[in-house]
């Protein structure tokens, strides 16, 4: 009889997308083995064919593999802001209509004959196949077959966790077993456990335009405050109907849609540490779920609030019934880290 305890041996290939920084990082694939031994997964790195080879049960082997990516894009953005090499990449659109990289030579010579102005060029991919590259219609050729692709640069100041992408702004989905899920998790069940069914979902919001503009007001925090709580940077939640999730992804707060939960503290965007005392502004969609901001959200000097405030020095915070509020009157003042959906 077949023990119910069998384990789920697989082997699991992975494309060594940057394989020359990763030879030249002998640290980094030191702590990658360490990472595979603890999980009891063997690694084999084939440099020849480009190739990762993991051996080991299904579930550790996808762990693997994520920590495999995250290490390559980790080691690729490092490369990049210390200007080792160039911070261009160009892009392809797989058959799921996901994003994939050209190889650091191939997307260094795509940019080169970019860079001259020609309508379009042949190169060998991956594969080796012999395409053609069309800058005029940004496509790339094979016969019948065409794929849309993407020209992007990596910005120096983009976080090292963020997921490489040609999208201008990106919802990440986390990993349900992710340090990054379990951290966000942890903090919305301080108040909320007991208060929702189930946490469908954590996406991570990649918003470089709306991350810079607040990194430069948080660079005047800084030196207005000093670096005691990271220049009252804190983590804040924000409850709101889906529409305005989706506005506030793609715009940011903006404190001229205030006044559909009221503006008791003056005209401005309204947030709370209590996840409980928000959720009451998070409103059910046709699928009984909600949604959840939880922001960065830039503290600054507490000062006495009332409705007719509208640019106040920096914000206002008070304790409602026992719970604390902030109240933001700038819109860079506060950038939407997370959206949570929950029933």
């Amino acid at each position: 009889m077949a023990s119910s305890n069998r384990v789920d041996y697989i082997e699991k290939v992975c494309t060594l997308q940057y394989d020359e920084l990763l030879k030249e990082n002998e640290s980094a694939l030191n702590e990658y083995a360490d990472f595979c031994s603890t999980r009891q997964i063997l690694s084999i790195f084939n440099f020849d064919n480009k190739r990762l080879h993991l051996f080991g049960s299904s579930m550790s082997t996808k762990q693997a593999e994520k920590r495999f990516f995250d290490l390559q894009n980790e080691i690729l953005i490092n490369n990049i802001k210390q200007r080792k090499i160039d911070d261009v990449l160009w892009w392809y659109e797989t058959w799921d209509s996901t994003w994939q990289q050209y190889n650091l030579n191939i997307s260094s010579d795509i940019e080169h004959h970019y860079k001259t102005n020609v309508s379009s060029i042949l190169i060998l991919n991956e594969l080796g196949e012999r395409v053609k590259i069309d800058f005029q219609k940004l496509e790339e050729l094979y016969g019948t077959r065409i794929k849309r692709i993407r020209r992007s640069k990596v910005d120096p100041l983009q976080p090292i966790h963020w997921k490489l992408t040609p999208m201008n702004i990106e919802r990440i989905l986390l990993e349900h077993d992710s340090n990054e899920y379990n951290w966000v998790q942890e903090n919305f069940d301080k108040k909320m456990k007991g208060h929702y069914a189930t946490l469908t979902s954590i996406e991570r919001i990649q918003n470089m335009r709306l991350f810079k503009q607040f990194l430069i007001l948080h660079e005047e925090y800084l030196h207005k405050y000093g670096q005691v709580n990271d220049g009252t940077m804190h983590y804040l939640y924000h409850g709101c109907p889906e529409s305005a999730a989706k506005k506030i992804i793609e715009r940011g707060f903006n404190r001229s849609y205030c006044g559909i939960n009221g503006c008791v503290y003056g005209r401005g965007v309204y947030f709370s540490r209590d996840a409980s005392y928000s959720d009451k502004y998070a409103k059910v969609n046709e699928k009984n779920e909600k949604r959840m901001l939880y922001s960065r959200v830039l503290l600054g000097r507490s000062m006495i609030g009332n409705s007719t405030m509208y640019e106040p020095e920096d914000g206002y915070d008070t304790t409602t019934n026992g719970t604390h509020i902030f109240v933001c009157y700038y819109d860079s003042q506060c950038y939407p880290e997370y959206l949570l959906t929950y029933v």
